[in-house]
């Protein structure tokens, strides 16, 4: 199904978006959930016994694990095992939004992807971000996700661009809480920068307000 699917023009695309990932086939990412629902029908612990061979079918693992049918520690069990899988912010995101979050478990699933941030690796520490940025982005949270890109660092790029994309969008929902955030001179010069940069990318955002933010941005950050 994959080949059936592959574009050598998207692949080229992609490479350029995902750099340095090898063996991408060009399956449009539509095509690659559906692919995931059709293996979710099927027997889908058997695909996930296959060692993935290239970029689509670390996708497809991801999105099976996300979204199959089965109760929550079963899900955090095998998203533990697909963390050491996930290398580039794709793979990453994808998996992060078709998580399924039951309502009964979403402090046991908070407490777990939380954690991650302890893991000191560049793209556990992003998952966390992402996951709580696209699952957990409400009043009761939001606070505690803004502390951890306070006072958690990591160098990596795509840790960083994700902690940036989480600050934005705190800002969109939550703007006085965010903004204190931003004015702390813990937050990293980078992250800051990059935050407000997104900020005032956005629509969702006054025109005032992406003015004021302008005055937040720290000149010895890139």
């Amino acid at each position: 199904m994959l080949q059936e699917n592959a574009e050598p023009e998207y692949a080229a695309f992609s490479s350029k978006l995902i750099p340095g990932k090898e063996g991408i086939m060009g399956v449009r990412i539509p095509v690659l959930r559906d692919i995931a629902r059709s293996i979710v029908k099927d027997d889908w612990e058997t695909f996930l016994q296959d060692t993935p061979e290239n970029f689509e079918e670390e996708m497809l693992r991801g999105l099976v694990i996300a979204t199959a049918p089965m109760d929550t520690e079963r899900r955090i069990v095998l998203t533990e095992s697909h963390l050491d899988i996930i290398d580039n912010w794709s793979t990453c995101d994808s998996f992060c939004t078709s998580w399924k979050v039951p309502r009964k478990d979403s402090a046991r699933i908070y407490d777990y992807f939380s954690a991650l941030m302890d893991s000191g690796t560049e793209y556990r520490m992003r998952v966390s971000l992402i996951m709580r940025m696209d699952h957990f982005l409400d009043g009761d949270h939001v606070e505690d996700m803004l502390e951890d890109i306070v006072s958690y660092r990591h160098e990596g790029y795509y840790y960083k661009m994700g902690a940036a994309w989480a600050v934005s969008f705190c800002y969109i929902k939550f703007p006085e809480v965010t903004e204190g955030y931003l004015k702390d001179p813990k937050m990293d010069d980078w992250i800051c920068n990059k935050s407000i940069q997104k900020i005032r990318e956005s629509y969702r955002v006054p025109d005032e307000s992406k003015e004021r933010l302008k005055s937040f941005k720290r000149t010895h950050g890139n």
